[in-house]
């Protein structure tokens, strides 16, 4: 009995100061666990990089410390990685992703991190490293990434297609660097929540032909900006740290910039819109759903004007919302059978 007491008093003492036999951390999808299918369509001067995988568990806890020195528990985190395999001879690279990391900590697909980079940085001269851009994070629970929060919210499949050109910059401020890197309409990455997706597809599109490239200061001096030369020659002096895409993306096609925002693509004179083909359904009104009013690239645009017709005829009109949506359509209306774009609805 003494020893019983004992050895009762020894295991609740270990146990006060965290010395109890730890959980077992380790990842354990179940062989049917659902997965999330991640495809990149890579163009040949580039090369796609590790598929950082992040899981989350609400079992297995981490412990920190808050500014007065409190103890506080967060969501346990357990990162991985995986290399996404070539398809035949295609450009298309995927990997499936188990959405249950199962395990004693039961963990869950929280985030995933994933982009591109130059194969050969040195076509571009000695030296040259890659610097960055091309990157993609996706978000499939309620919490931040390592990289921040969502920037886009998505409710179905994630669909990505987006233009690059390439960037060259000299650096001269602590120590001479020379980087070529992605110049998008974002910045290194694009953040997506998707809480329902299966599926992730990226599709970069590449304008190698069209080289921006800048250089920094070479001292610390109030009006000194960085130095943009453009692919059509001229030079401009900016306070931004990266070049200009709307002046990227006139330079190329001749439009204006307004024609490449999704926000002011109302104003661009020759427009190009579309309605995607999917009826997404309405959560909070059964047998109703709304279509996505979109710029020629596919990307959802709001306040924009719409007159739809249903099969048998009848007419809905008004202008997109939030994330380009349409208002409520029942899908009795479903196909359609015209849509109208028209300058002003009244």
């Amino acid at each position: 009995m003494t020893l019983k007491i004992q050895i009762t008093f020894l295991c609740i003492f270990f146990s006060l100061i965290g010395c109890a036999s730890p959980r077992d951390r380790s990842l354990a999808p179940p062989p049917d666990s659902e997965t999330i299918n991640i495809t990149v369509k890579v163009p040949k001067e580039l090369g796609v990089e590790t598929l950082e995988v992040m899981y989350r568990s609400t079992t297995c806890k981490r412990i920190t410390h808050g500014a007065s020195g409190q103890r506080v528990e967060i969501d346990g985190r357990h990162g991985i990685d995986m290399q996404l395999q070539r398809q035949g001879n295609t450009d298309l690279f995927t990997a499936d992703v188990p959405k249950d990391g199962g395990g004693a900590c039961k963990w869950h697909l929280a985030n995933v991190t994933f982009g591109l980079a130059y194969k050969n940085p040195s076509q571009f001269g000695e030296s040259v490293i890659f610097g960055g851009g091309g990157g993609v994070v996706v978000i499939f629970d309620h919490n931040r990434s390592p990289q921040g929060g969502a920037d886009f919210q998505v409710d179905g499949d994630v669909v990505i297609k987006k233009e690059y050109f390439p960037w060259l910059h000299e650096r001269y401020l602590g120590g001479y660097r020379k980087r070529i890197s992605l110049a998008g309409a974002g910045h290194i990455y694009l953040m997506y929540r998707a809480l329902n997706a299966r599926k992730v597809y990226f599709e970069p599109v590449l304008h190698s032909d069209f080289l921006v490239t800048s250089q920094g200061t070479k001292v610390h001096k109030i009006g000194d900006f960085i130095k943009f030369t453009y692919p059509d020659g001229s030079v401009v002096a900016e306070s931004q740290a990266r070049p200009d895409y709307y002046k990227l993306q006139t330079i190329r096609t001749g439009r204006v910039s307004y024609c490449f925002s999704p926000r002011y693509y109302s104003r661009c004179p020759d427009r190009r819109p579309q309605l995607l083909p999917e009826l997404l359904p309405d959560k909070e009104m059964p047998g109703y759903g709304r279509y996505v009013v979109a710029d020629e690239w596919g990307n959802a645009v709001v306040s924009f004007a719409y007159r739809l017709f249903g099969k048998n005829g009848e007419k809905f009109e008004g202008k997109s919302g939030i994330n380009g949506l349409t208002r409520p359509i029942p899908d009795s209306a479903h196909p359609l059978s015209k849509v109208e774009f028209p300058e002003r609805l009244w």
